[in-house]
């Protein structure tokens, strides 16, 4: 019973620990008249045979699986009794990830992906026994150790079927290409249709590509431009190993850039047009390509045909449908550090990068 209490004042406790607002354990109006409800609450789901917490002894039994795109599963053998768990992984990077996590007898967490760059991290664990003062802890456990990326580290360079070269970049856990995809056939060899009309563009399924203006000096700087039925083929616009990125897996990039409000100066070129230090409308807002994404402002080919936003705008599709008619993309514009999630119909041209599998 006194662990049961213990939980109780642990959860009560952590409040500001973990930069809760006050206001939500209020709400949840821990009176006297309610407190043996709680109690009840809690031996219904706990065994009343739980041991009591040994703080004498650390945990042991740690074992750790990395999973590309999930992150790194850390477990050991529960602490009986134990209330709580901090855990502790540091990288040679200087890569750190500390959590603090109440639960009783906590035997794993799962350390995101969107927190983990490549490397070996090692990591230890201790169990709580108590929360209040003198506090009771376990001492930390031995170490163990996960490797993330691995031998999925980037390469310099890809190439695709016409022998296209494009430069790559490790951000995070995941590799990209650098450079917009400029490829004119599928990964089997076959031809994917171009020199649409605007009619033609805006009423097919089937996957084609424009280069914006038509202009083939477009092609080299900005890539290609292609609807999503070409992304959504089964023939495959990436190289063998890479794919086309899931709105997921855009979003793990975005969240490890620190999140869309400012992953997008991270992911743009810098430079403008008008003093000809870039290929960007003034003024840029906040680009710095810190990430070494490299994003260019390559305009799009509207679904009715015409060819907008050249040196304005950046669009990139991902490989995730919404509804029938549309799938998800991402956006980057010269007016701010933004990177913006959206949907639109697939007859629309953007462009396409491609992430190693």
């Amino acid at each position: 019973m006194q662990g049961i209490l213990n939980l109780i004042k642990f959860i009560v406790n952590c409040g500001n620990r973990f930069s809760l607002p006050a206001k939500s354990f209020w709400k949840m109006n821990l009176k006297i008249k309610y407190l043996s409800f709680s109690i009840g609450l809690l031996i219904s789901g706990l065994s009343l045979n739980a041991q009591v917490c040994d703080p004498s002894t650390a945990p042991t039994g740690l074992a750790s699986t990395y999973m590309p795109g999930s992150g790194a599963l850390l477990e050991w053998d529960a602490v009986p009794g134990s209330i709580g768990v901090q855990i502790k992984a540091t990288s040679p990077s200087g890569s750190n990830v500390t959590r603090r996590i109440i639960g009783f007898e906590r035997d794993q967490f799962l350390v995101p992906d969107a927190l983990l760059t490549p490397g070996t991290y090692t990591w230890q664990v201790q169990a709580a026994c108590s929360t209040t003062p003198p506090y009771s802890v376990t001492p930390i456990s031995t170490n163990n150790n996960f490797t993330v990326g691995g031998g999925s580290s980037c390469p310099a360079t890809v190439a695709d079927i016409d022998g296209n070269v494009y430069a790559t970049v490790q951000i995070g856990s995941q590799c990209w290409t650098a450079e917009n995809l400029k490829v004119e056939r599928y990964s089997n060899g076959e031809a994917i249709p171009t020199s649409l009309g605007d009619f033609a563009w805006q009423t097919t399924n089937s996957g084609a590509f424009a280069v914006f203006n038509n202009l083939t000096a477009n092609k080299a700087i900005y890539g290609l431009l292609y609807n999503w039925y070409a992304v959504n083929d089964a023939r495959g616009l990436c190289p063998t190993g890479w794919h086309e990125p899931t709105d997921g897996e855009w979003t793990q990039l975005t969240d490890f850039l620190g999140g869309e409000s400012v992953a997008g100066g991270a992911m743009k070129t810098t430079g403008t047009l008008s003093p000809g230090t870039g290929l960007w409308f003034n003024p840029n807002t906040a680009a710095t390509n810190s990430s070494g994404f490299s994003g260019l402002p390559g305009g799009n080919r509207i679904h009715y045909g015409v060819f907008p936003s050249l040196g304005a705008d950046g669009y990139w599709w991902s490989s995730s449908e919404n509804l029938a008619t549309n799938a998800w993309y991402r956006k980057l514009t010269y007016t701010n550090g933004f990177i913006n999630s959206n949907f639109n119909l697939k007859q629309n041209g953007f462009s396409v990068r491609c992430l190693r599998d």
